[in-house]
């Protein structure tokens, strides 16, 4: 390994220009998660469920798109549910839930944690999508 120079590296369009040893740059990468219902012969209509888990080195805060799995061409109101459940590597539970009726839905910033945590989403007559953005030194 080369000693320390206190003269600028070449780095050829990888980053800033900088004195010292090379600076490790950090990159976002975006997940998501889509659940969408599955039939499961019970009363209660469409229902399913889906996990992930968050990674990377910072933390992460969770937004949500939701909306219902099918039109309601009857005319009656359908119920349809989201619920985001968050345990974090220290065994701490958050929930995000809404129950809703028709229309597309955004709520962002729903939930705040840290790499390490266990994502689920469950459904019921709703199509739902978690995103979250998680962010690595390369």
């Amino acid at each position: 390994m080369m000693p320390f120079s206190h003269k600028p590296m070449h780095m050829a369009g990888c980053g800033p220009h900088h004195w010292g040893p090379p600076i490790r740059e950090c990159r976002r990468e975006s997940k998501e998660l889509l659940v969408e219902p599955q039939t499961d012969n019970s009363p209660k209509g469409l229902t399913g469920p889906g996990q992930a888990i968050i990674g990377g080195g910072c933390c992460v805060q969770l937004s949500v798109e939701y909306m219902p799995a099918q039109q309601d061409v009857a005319g009656g109101s359908q119920t349809c549910t989201v619920m985001v459940n968050v345990v974090d590597s220290e065994g701490c539970t958050l929930t995000w839930q809404k129950v809703f009726q028709e229309g597309y839905h955004v709520k962002e910033s729903i939930i705040t944690t840290y790499p390490g945590a266990r994502l689920t989403v469950t459904v019921s007559n709703a199509v739902a999508r978690v995103r979250w953005c998680e962010i690595f030194s390369c």
